[in-house]
């Protein structure tokens, strides 16, 4: 008897606050970050084994306050919570590379580093843990955002 093991990818990706209830609508099928409409400023980021580094303005992303992770392409609702992250900050506006930690889908904790960001800087999500619906935790690829 074959059996059929499914590994949903994960993604994060930094979401805005100010608009929940119609971020579901506006999703985009796109690997690469980019607005999903004029009024709002939600990105959804693809794997980056496909895009490599995402990009994303400075200004969008200095505006996030929570980020989510979200399975990639899949059919059903299942929804996974950020445990934790390390956050790696280097680039324009930072001399050495600056490190801060997240323990929840809030980004407040690093928020005195993400105001430093500027375009040319570069910010890697690495080690993120996220819990599942089964209580599972499990540490998913990471994120690298390069600001314009």
């Amino acid at each position: 008897m074959k059996q059929l093991l499914l590994f949903p990818l994960l993604s994060i990706g930094v979401l805005p606050a100010t608009h929940p209830s119609s971020l579901e609508k506006n999703i985009s099928s796109q690997h690469a970050a980019q607005p999903t409409s004029s009024k709002t400023t939600a990105i959804e980021f693809g794997p980056q084994q496909d895009a490599g580094n995402s990009k994303m303005q400075a200004a969008v992303f200095k505006a996030q306050e929570y980020c989510r992770a979200e399975l990639k392409d899949f059919e059903f609702d299942i929804h996974y919570s950020i445990v934790s992250a390390v956050v790696y900050f280097s680039g324009a506006n930072f001399k050495n590379v600056e490190k801060g930690n997240i323990t929840s889908s809030s980004l407040q904790s690093i928020k005195s580093k993400m105001d430093r960001c500027v375009p040319g800087s570069l910010v890697i999500f690495d080690e993120v843990k996220v819990k599942g619906p089964d209580n599972t935790i499990r540490t998913i690829q990471g994120l690298s955002l390069v600001l314009y």
